[in-house]
């Protein structure tokens, strides 16, 4: 196991995580264009008018080998918090998830 990874994720880096996750066949993906329409109006909700720049916490939760049962290259499986909305679980691209800026966990003693 590894300590808890915190990341910033905006909207556009979370439909590129969800297109690689649909092009490389991984098991956890989201439907892009609900979770889209359902957290933008969560955030709109809260008062915020700016939705593509919102930055959302994204954890990692375990190095992933697998998908459709078989064995394939390590991917991160990885749960974004969503307000209102609880999180989403999406297996993202290594090479993503490390683009990604990294979050003081100690910032955030709230979700860890």
């Amino acid at each position: 196991m590894f300590d808890k990874d915190y990341r910033k994720v905006i909207w556009q880096d979370i439909e590129l995580i969800n297109k690689f996750a649909e092009k490389n066949g991984y098991n956890r993906q989201v439907d892009i264009d609900k979770l889209k329409v359902d957290l933008k109006n969560a955030i709109e909700s809260m008062g915020y008018e700016d939705f593509d720049s919102i930055v959302f916490v994204a954890s990692a939760l375990l190095l992933h080998q697998h998908k459709s049962g078989e064995e394939c290259e390590p991917h991160m499986r990885i749960s974004i918090f969503l307000p209102d909305l609880g999180s989403a679980i999406i297996d993202c691209d290594l090479d993503i998830w490390r683009s990604l800026e990294t979050i003081d966990k100690d910032l955030i003693p709230s979700i860890h």
